[in-house]
This record gives C-alpha cells, sequence and structure tokens, in this order.
C-alpha cells in the first residue's frame, strides 16, 4: 500500500499596537497605517488585505520555522482606531488571521492523536510531527 500524500493547513493568528516589533506580519500592517495615515480603519484594512495578497507581503506570510509553506489563503485582517487614546501608538489596534498550506508529504505512521512521522519529499527525510490546536492534517486524493 503506498503512503497517504498530505499536507498541513497552519492557522496563524495576532494582533498588535502601531508599533513596530518582532513580528513582520503586524510590521506589514504598520507600514500601511504609516503610507496611508489619513484613511479611515475600513480602507486601510482593504489596502492592508492587498497589500497581504501582493508579492510583497507573500515571503512574510509564507515564513515557517516548522513547514515548507507553499501558499497563504484566507487572509483577514481587521484595524480598530480608537480615537480617544492620547499616545499614537495606542489609537490602532490591528488583528490579523491567515492559513498557511505546507509542501506535500507523505504519512508514514501515527504515532499517537498528537504526533505524526511523515517524509518530506523535499529533503527526502522523516520528520516528526507533533500536531498542535493549530495545525490540521488533509490528506490528498488522488
Amino acid at each position: 500500500m503506498k503512503p497517504l500524500k498530505i499536507y498541513f493547513k497552519i492557522l496563524k493568528v495576532g494582533n498588535g499596537k502601531f508599533l513596530k516589533t518582532k513580528d513582520e506580519v503586524n510590521n506589514l500592517i504598520v507600514d500601511v497605517i504609516n503610507r496611508n495615515p489619513s484613511k479611515p480603519a475600513n480602507r486601510l484594512r482593504e489596502i492592508a488585505l492587498e497589500e497581504f495578497h501582493s508579492n510583497n507581503a507573500q515571503p512574510v506570510l509564507q515564513t515557517s520555522s516548522r513547514f515548507f509553506i507553499s501558499k497563504v489563503t484566507d487572509i483577514e485582517v481587521i484595524v480598530t482606531f480608537l480615537p480617544e487614546e492620547k499616545a499614537v501608538q495606542e489609537q490602532f489596534y490591528t488583528q490579523w488571521r491567515y492559513v498557511q498550506i505546507s509542501a506535500p508529504y507523505r504519512l508514514v505512521q501515527y504515532l499517537d492523536e498528537n504526533k505524526v512521522v511523515v517524509y518530506s519529499e523535499k529533503t527526502r527525510v522523516l520528520h516528526t510531527i507533533k500536531l498542535e490546536k493549530d495545525i490540521t492534517v488533509v490528506v490528498v486524493e488522488d
């Protein structure tokens, strides 16, 4: 029997203030706000979504320390303007969510409900993957 071809869906979520941080996704949104300071929050959201779908943002969104990422889907951004806050960095609150789709793997074995052994055709190595709550296994049907 041939091993199943699978990929992983990794849910990435985050939030931040109007401040540059170590989080590159947050920094993309901060850059959008900096370039468009007079736009309303709903328009900033639209511009941020356009930015996230651009080729410039894809390398940031496809960054993962655990998987090779083939694409990003289901991108959502929320920008909330809080005019009553005195400090500029407190006036914008941002939230984002997107799904990373991994490169394909071959399922070798389920160790338990939280761990799988997979073979990466890209690295030609076996990997043990711990399935956390933000990771979903999807079977590719031939």
